[in-house]
């Protein structure tokens, strides 16, 4: 398609795109929210691929879920009704799925600093050709567009920026940049120069600008204004069906109890289901934008002036904070709770976005505390229990749980473990979260350890009366809660047999979240 693209005459550019936009429409059913942002750039996208040599030129993106035009310009329109299912294409940018990908891109901000990293290794080997990047106004919240912005300039050769402005990423774009539309000020004192065009949504006037900075050469920022077509039904937050839902049930109580609490989240509200609390308590909610880092570390300075602050966050974005987990909150011996979402798979989202290595990472943070919940009942019992117990923690404490289905109305009281069954069988199954309720036990017992740091005091107590121990956990590699485990039957000195039954040494596809769970065999 590319091809043909590339022999049509300008005129004929904004009929092509309506047309290649209708064909997407038909073949995408799944996110649409991604579908919207797509759309959005599709002049864009046209025109890029029309004025750019890709994938000799480069194309980098931002985030990735602009990317549904670009894929189906560059052969994989049909693929798109595959697109996030279990051996289909990506809803992503992937690099080994196609020479036009020349970045993966899952998370927010990176993208400027690939086009600074190509600046210089075009330097080095003398090569010559285009470089662009996309980048979102809400990516822009992040503090690493700004060091690549700052640094870039600094650097030869010519390089362009397009800062695509719709107003928002998954929730509303903040902060007193976008606020104030300063860009062109902030962007100039940078190095760069700037233009401005209100009609992103013209493939010919975007045409036109694209070639004016290209052309002109240096570092230069095109700014446009993009619309995001709505195509989406109203959110629904269906009540009892998910430990998302359960979450902002227990959290509006929680609330409820203390006007001082504050809830910190980088642009993560809406998909959390605490979008109608953020309604209902709009000065107890504080979206920062997408900048995990100072996310992370504004919490813990409301902690230490004596605030009770609480951080929702994606398992796969806590990554992107752990330095301030481990050095401004847990070194500091601050009591700020973590409300870790989207923790183990997560589906059709993909590698980019799985929550399998936070588990490892937060058990080796001194001074933390982690619980995984089986049902929403034990999710809410755990808030309740943060709730009560924050003014008098050492540490931070997180809370994880996955995006999934889950069942809640049996009013519990938090307890760091809890018997699923007992059959005097000499050989015990021991899983923590989600997999507690997913796992069929059968002639095992059956412990489900609810805290898995630091493990139950009783535990090696329990584990010496069996001869097998089966640990069971939705993470990856040799820690978390079985190197927890394995460390324990070895310091006591235990004569069990461990087996580990966790997500294989290895980045894990998009698929259905049982699929992906039974291909694991973690679950029948």
């Amino acid at each position: 398609m590319i091809e043909r693209l590339r022999n049509i005459e300008p005129v004929d550019l904004t009929t092509f795109t309506n047309e290649l936009k209708e064909e997407i429409v038909a073949r995408v059913s799944d996110k649409i929210p991604h579908l919207e942002s797509s759309l959005a750039v599709a002049e864009l996208t046209v025109a890029l691929h029309y004025l750019l040599n890709t994938p000799e030129d480069l194309l980098i993106w931002d985030v990735g879920h602009q990317g549904y035009v670009h894929k189906a310009l560059t052969g994989r329109l049909d693929a798109l009704a595959t697109q996030r299912t279990k051996d289909g294409i990506s809803g992503f940018l992937k690099r080994d799925e196609s020479p036009y990908d020349f970045f993966g891109a899952g998370h927010a901000s990176t993208s400027l600093s690939v086009l600074t990293g190509a600046c210089i290794a075009d330097a080095a080997s003398g090569r010559e050709r285009k470089r662009v990047a996309v980048i979102g106004d809400g990516s822009m919240t992040g503090g690493q567009s700004f060091e690549a912005l700052n640094h870039l300039a600094t650097l030869a050769g010519d390089a362009v920026v397009v800062l695509n402005d719709n107003d928002g990423s998954i929730d509303p774009t903040v902060g007193a940049l976008h606020e104030s539309n300063s860009y062109s000020g902030y962007i100039q004192s940078l190095g760069w120069e700037y233009i401005y065009l209100a009609e992103g949504n013209d493939v010919l006037a975007l045409l036109k600008s694209l070639k004016s900075v290209i052309d002109r050469g240096g570092k230069q920022v095109l700014h446009i204004r993009t619309t995001k077509p709505i195509l989406s039904k109203t959110k629904s937050y269906q009540p009892g069906t998910t430990f998302q839902w359960w979450a902002a049930d227990q959290m509006r109580s929680i609330l409820k109890s203390n006007d001082r609490l504050r809830v910190f989240s980088p642009a993560m509200f809406a998909s959390s289901g605490f979008g109608p609390l953020r309604a209902e308590f709009p000065e107890q909610f504080i979206d920062t934008g997408i900048n995990e880092p100072h996310t992370v570390t504004a919490a813990a300075g409301m902690a230490a002036a004596g605030g009770r602050p609480w951080v929702h966050i994606y398992s796969t974005f806590l990554q992107r904070a752990m330095d301030q987990v481990i050095h401004d909150i847990a070194l500091q011996n601050l009591p700020v709770i973590f409300l870790v979402d989207r923790a183990g798979l997560v589906g059709a989202d993909g590698p980019t976005h799985h929550g399998v290595f936070d588990a490892g990472f937060l058990a080796d943070v001194p001074n933390a505390t982690v619980w995984n919940p089986r049902n929403g009942d034990e999710l809410q019992a755990m808030m309740a229990e943060a709730f009560k117990i924050q003014d008098s923690l050492e540490g931070p404490l997180f809370i994880r749980y996955p995006k999934a289905k889950t069942v809640c109305g049996t009013m519990e009281k938090f307890e760091p473990k809890k018997w699923i069954s007992r059959q005097g069988s000499n050989s015990l199954l021991l899983s923590t979260g989600a997999l507690s309720a997913l796992v069929e036990p059968g002639i095992f017992d059956h412990l489900h350890v609810g805290q898995v740091k630091p493990l139950p005091q009783d535990l090696a107590e329990i584990l010496k009366d069996y001869t097998n121990v089966l640990v069971f956990e939705e993470g990856l590699g040799t820690g978390g809660f079985f190197g927890a485990v394995a460390g324990l039957v070895t310091d006591k000195d235990l004569e069990v047999k461990l087996v580990k039954r966790k997500i294989s040494d290895e980045f894990t596809n998009h698929g259905n979240r049982h699929e992906l769970l039974k291909e694991m065999g973690l679950i029948p």
